[in-house]
């Protein structure tokens, strides 16, 4: 899927005011270089010192992309945009709604034709440094 797809597969996503729909000029990627992550973008849609520590985000994930072993802290909800990413705790496929609950812990690596997937975090998570149990 390229950028400019994305805004016809989200679901009606407004932004601002009601019918303001996003459009793909509007979506700028950045790499992400916290918590360890590698081949790997995000475009913000808020940010946790914007919103209590709530933040919302659409994630690419190119092929052999990569988020460490991690704690949730609060809830997260993710819809899966496109593609797949494999998680310690099983694959996640386009379309799938996955919801993780406070206290949870996973690592992801994005499959061979990577992913674009939505998220919305209730907190920050927390990188670790041992082995998933």
């Amino acid at each position: 899927m390229n950028i400019d797809q994305l805004p016809e597969v989200l679901p009606r996503f407004l932004v601002g005011i009601l019918g303001e729909r996003l459009r793909s000029e509007d979506i700028k990627f950045e790499p992400i270089v916290s918590n360890g992550r590698t081949n790997a973008e995000v475009h913000w849609l808020f940010k946790g010192e914007e919103a209590n520590g709530a933040s919302a985000a659409i994630i690419r994930y190119h092929k052999g992309g990569h988020s460490p072993l991690h704690l949730h802290t609060g809830f997260e909800l993710m819809y899966m945009l496109e593609g797949e990413i494999h998680t310690s705790t099983g694959t996640v496929r386009k379309n799938d709604l996955v919801l993780l609950k406070p206290g949870s812990k996973h690592e992801s690596w994005a499959s061979d034709i990577g992913c674009i997937g939505l998220i919305v975090w209730l907190e920050p998570v927390k990188k670790l440094i041992e082995p998933y149990i």
